[in-house]
């Protein structure tokens, strides 16, 4: 796996042999558009790169970024994003004084640095560790914004793993066993926040192609988005 230089963030996802794995649990409402961000953070290099990474990533659009501090929470007051990406900060005290004055509105991710304490403010959405790739990351803010929050477990032995049931998704009425081999490849690759480019370069099909792909799968299953695709590859037990 490649990394940013400014960021610290994989450009590539990391094999499956890692000690942890990030779930999504459901737990608001969801987006209807694309997805409006906001970005935190000390290093004004880490802002840069993961600006370069995200932006028009997977819908979404970054509006914004500044260090902490009252200009920050000024900024946040008058453009009120979707999400907000908290990267770097160092101490615990910090992060929870920063997600104090958050509106309620935002959702809010923190990436490496201090983990929030035992008790996080109810904007949290999910810490992510700085080894968390681009695409990982595009995705959690994705669910995020769609009101989604992420928790990390231990990843069980694959002997062990218990199969997913594939339940009924609340986003679309369309049985995942209606998807074709195809669409489901899709699907997962849209899950994971690729952009139709990167999708065509890992499936080695014209981006055209795969832009055909990503707005049939979304008539099929009646979705409005590619955030509302995550979440039912989330829900179904498919991603």
């Amino acid at each position: 796996m490649t990394t940013d230089a400014g960021t610290g963030l994989g450009r590539t996802a990391p094999a499956h042999g890692g000690a942890s794995v990030l779930r999504m649990l459901p737990g608001g409402a969801t987006e209807t558009g694309g997805v409006r961000l906001f970005l935190v953070g000390a290093d004004a290099l880490a802002r840069a790169g993961i600006r370069s990474l995200l932006d028009g990533q997977g819908g979404i659009s970054v509006i914004g970024e500044d260090e902490p501090g009252p200009r920050a929470l000024a900024a946040l007051r008058a453009h009120t994003p979707d999400v907000l990406v908290v990267h770097g900060m160092r101490e615990e005290h910090e992060v929870d004084a920063l997600l104090g004055h958050i509106d309620p509105g935002i959702r809010v991710l923190t990436v490496g640095g201090a983990e929030p304490g035992a008790r996080p403010a109810a904007v949290l959405h999910g810490h992510l560790p700085v080894t968390t790739t681009s695409q990982q990351l595009a995705a959690a803010v994705s669910l995020a914004a769609a009101g989604y929050s992420l928790t990390r477990g231990p990843l069980p032995a694959a002997a062990e793993a218990p199969a997913r049931p594939r339940t009924a998704p609340t986003v679309s009425d369309v049985p995942p066993q209606q998807l074709t081999g195809r669409e489901c490849q899709i699907l997962d690759l849209v899950a994971r926040g690729l952009s139709n480019t990167e999708i065509a370069q890992s499936l080695t099909l014209s981006e055209h192609t795969v832009k055909t792909h990503v707005q049939n799968l979304l008539n099929k299953l009646r979705l409005r988005n590619r955030v509302h695709a995550a979440i039912y590859a989330f829900e179904t037990g498919l991603r």
